[in-house]
């Protein structure tokens, strides 16, 4: 494995990227109200001239208003809100400001495979599908058959006067959203690092469509999103609601909607989590009541798509808090949350090893066999280790790394920034785990 000390130079423009290491190298975190994001990560002595791949002060507003990280793929940021989009390589600290696009109504996606190419894309997708205009009287008395509580009692019914009862305005309502989604061609807005606008793409649906109400469909929400993506082998992976997920093709423009390993009903009591780990795609849940989190693998090889149980782990809260207090007495953490604790940095600087990451032969790590009596809040997803069968999560503001094919437990840090005020409605937001890439066609650097 290369030396991460050794200085890294931008590949040249007509061959592929080249990624840095396989590794994590933190996560950035978006907190409910709080006004910029942080970077979780191990601190660590850098030579002269290498990058802190937290420091995003370059970039615009960054250190005034209530941007986000909105999304990462392999090495680059989608950082900016839904007026300002900017593409941004920390390794490199290059970035480059998408032209406006009013993307209120949207959630942003980002694809970029250094494997491959240089380029990059920006998918956009609907928060909620598209209300039909209007109905046919034909497609009208279709609808009204598949509402359920809609009765014919016309025959029971005075035949000189018949008695015509208005349909309620929420029935009104829920028949504009009764819609057949995705539709067979499902067009979105797409931005191109390749000719630098953005332009709407089509999809061409393979296999059946979702029919459902769309407001369970739709691919994303406001507030906290329990739904994620995966860009994987030129496939776009998207968590919708109503329990499926879609998979978008960007190599020949098709696409095909199927079930995630849960009903709707059950995801209403299972926190549910999709991303990137070891071998591709992976669903995870962790039930609210019980504590279990179950992960499958998609299975993609032969045959049709299907999800395959990999693990069924009863998590023992008490452990993992048990973890987290009997270290957090000695230190504060392998991990800390940058601009966090400034103060005692100095003392936390070890040299650079080839692997700085979580690492489960030199960072603190228990069984899990049990720990105290005490529950406590739910436990939370903060992400996959891309490369490795280990989920980092969260006990309220304190971090920890389980290991599925071991149980073992590590304590990272405390993830509560030290500006940030403890309210009932406060917490994390969305997180992101950052694999730095070395890439330098970003057309702007920091002044």
């Amino acid at each position: 494995m290369d030396d991460p000390q050794q200085a890294e130079t931008a590949p040249p423009e007509d061959a592929p990227a080249r990624p840095l290491l396989h590794s994590v190298r933190g996560v950035f975190l978006n907190y409910i109200g709080h006004w910029r994001p942080r970077f979780f990560a191990r601190p660590s002595a850098r030579p002269a001239g290498a990058p802190d791949y937290g420091d995003l002060d370059f970039l615009p507003d960054y250190s005034r208003g209530y941007n986000s990280i909105l999304d990462h793929c392999n090495g680059l940021l989608l950082y900016g809100n839904a007026w300002l989009y900017c593409v941004v390589n920390t390794a490199t600290r290059r970035w480059e400001r998408l032209p406006r696009m009013d993307a209120n109504n949207y959630v942003p996606y980002l694809v970029f495979d250094p494997a491959l190419s240089h380029g990059y894309e920006v998918l956009l997708f609907r928060r909620e599908p598209d209300k039909p205009k209007k109905f046919d009287l034909v497609e009208f008395l279709s609808l009204l058959d598949d509402m359920s509580g809609v009765e014919e009692d016309a025959e029971n019914e005075d035949q000189d006067e018949p008695a015509v009862e208005p349909l309620p305005r929420q029935s009104i309502d829920d028949l504009h959203r009764l819609t057949e989604w995705p539709p067979s061609q499902w067009t979105l807005p797409v931005f191109s690092s390749a000719t630098g606008e953005w332009r709407e793409r089509s999809f061409v649906r393979e296999g059946e469509a979702v029919k459902t109400m769309a407001s369970m469909q739709q691919p994303m929400e406001w507030g906290p999103r329990w739904r994620y993506s995966v860009y994987w082998r030129g496939a776009l992976y998207v968590h919708c609601r109503g329990a499926f997920v879609a998979r978008l093709s960007l190599l020949d423009g098709k696409y095909r909607v199927f079930n995630t390993p849960i009903d709707f009903e059950e995801s209403k009591h299972a926190c549910p989590y999709l991303g990137k780990s070891e071998k591709g795609v992976y669903f995870a849940t962790i039930h609210k009541y019980n504590n279990l989190l179950r992960v499958w693998n998609l299975g993609e090889s032969s045959g049709p798509i299907d999800w395959v149980l990999k693990h069924t782990i009863e998590l023992d809260e008490s452990t993992l808090w048990a973890a987290a207090r009997f270290y957090q007495h000695e230190i504060n953490g392998p991990w800390i949350l940058e601009d966090n604790n400034n103060d005692d940095v100095e003392e936390k600087m070890v040299p650079l090893k080839e692997n700085i990451e979580c690492n489960s032969d030199d960072d603190n790590v228990m069984s899990n066999q049990g720990g105290c009596e005490e529950q406590y809040s739910h436990i939370y997803f903060l992400g996959f280790h891309p490369y490795k069968e280990v989920i980092f999560l969260r006990l309220s503001f304190t971090g920890v790394a389980y290991h599925l094919n071991s149980s073992k437990v590590q304590y990272l840090g405390k993830l509560h920034p030290k500006d940030y005020c403890t309210a009932y409605s406060n917490g994390i937001y969305e997180s992101f785990m950052y694999t730095p890439c070395m890439v330098g066609e970003l057309s702007e650097t920091p002044p």
